[in-house]
């Protein structure tokens, strides 16, 4: 992986706070629209309204970060870790678009339970990575607070759960084949994190020897 060292000015024009600002600004918006709708019925229309509450709040929570943030330290210039990133953040909405299988509101009960619980915990893993945030891999400084006391990669542990939600929501082999995908997508950008972070950022080598990247005991 090529890794380009980024001057630390502040003047420097940042192109993912131009491209995700605006764009999140959009998904907010439309959330918001949606949230405006009629409850569905039942505990499982309640948990499907509170998670399109909770993903609203993550857009709020991206745009804070993208406009706090500073510049990095380095920033990889691989095409592939590139894409792959961009597929990996991209991936979650193609579920929408799937045709559904039997709709059973028992899977539907199961898969709001996983879409709340992954969004919750990805909102604590992006409030404390802060103005850290970057869709692409690079370097800024080192988080060892909040869930990343235990995983180095707790906003992807979250998108994954939160994902297969989406997967068992829609109930067929094209949605889990998808978000099969988006699991091997998001370990991929994980290992292309991790080098450019332990390439620039000394701590973070001792900081990765003590912790796991996905899942405590796992992996």
């Amino acid at each position: 992986m090529t890794i380009v060292k980024t001057e630390t000015s502040s003047r420097r024009m940042d192109a993912g706070r131009l491209v995700m600002v605006p764009l999140c600004t959009l998904m907010l918006t439309a959330d918001a629209i949606i949230l405006t709708q009629s409850v569905g019925p039942g505990f499982a229309g309640v948990l499907r309204w509170i998670s399109n509450a909770l993903v609203g709040a993550f857009y709020v929570l991206i745009i804070w970060a993208y406009l706090r943030r500073g510049p990095a330290k380095a920033t990889t210039t691989s095409v592939v870790a590139r894409t792959a990133a961009v597929t990996g953040t991209l991936t979650p909405f193609v579920f929408p678009m799937l045709p559904n299988g039997t709709v059973s509101m028992s899977r539907e009960l199961v898969a709001d339970v996983f879409l709340v619980t992954g969004t919750v915990w990805s909102l604590w893993s992006l409030r404390t990575l802060g103005k850290n945030l970057s869709i692409i891999a690079q370097a800024r400084e080192v988080v060892e607070h909040g869930p990343y006391r235990w995983i180095r990669h707790p906003l992807y542990t979250g998108e994954i759960v939160s994902s297969l939600g989406l997967a068992i929501a829609v109930g067929t082999v094209p949605a889990a084949a998808v978000w099969c995908t988006l699991v091997a997508l998001q370990v991929y950008r994980a290992s292309q994190e991790e080098q450019i972070l332990i390439t620039t950022l000394p701590p973070y080598t001792a900081y990765r020897a003590r912790t796991a990247a996905l899942l405590p005991g796992v992996f």
